[in-house]
């Protein structure tokens, strides 16, 4: 049986369960399936870490990202690690969200995404 004949057959099952049923199952395989923690690398520390994210889920991602870039700030990596890190991070943007990205860097406003409401006269009795 194919893969995608073996993907067919699981979606008929999770059908054909009851939701509640299904959700109960299904998070218990993902969460066997989890990545957990990272280890203490025994050989080169960057397929390690490669290894680790292929198998994390996305919030476990997000949450070491998040860790490690608040660490890494704090950290002299110097210029050509700023870079390196702002490449990585800034790639899979458009032009325009790059564009906008440093345009708010450059007047101060990075990380403050304010919306103002809309200002309307008050309106009472007419003289």
């Amino acid at each position: 049986m194919s893969r995608l004949e073996r993907s067919h057959n699981l979606l008929d099952a999770i059908a054909a369960c009851d939701w509640y049923d299904a959700e109960m199952v299904m998070s218990a395989v993902l969460e066997e399936a989890r990545a957990d923690a990272p280890l203490v690398p025994f050989g080169d520390i960057e397929d390690d870490a490669e290894f680790w994210a292929a198998m994390a889920t996305y919030e476990e991602l997000r949450a070491y990202f998040l860790a490690c870039g608040k660490r890494l700030a704090r950290r002299q990596i110097g210029r050509r690690g700023k870079i390196r890190l702002a490449q990585l991070l800034l790639a899979d943007l458009t032009d325009e969200d790059r564009q906008t990205m440093v345009a708010t860097h450059r007047t101060g406003d990075a990380g403050r995404q304010v919306i103002q409401p809309e200002r309307r006269q008050a309106e009472g009795p007419r003289r």
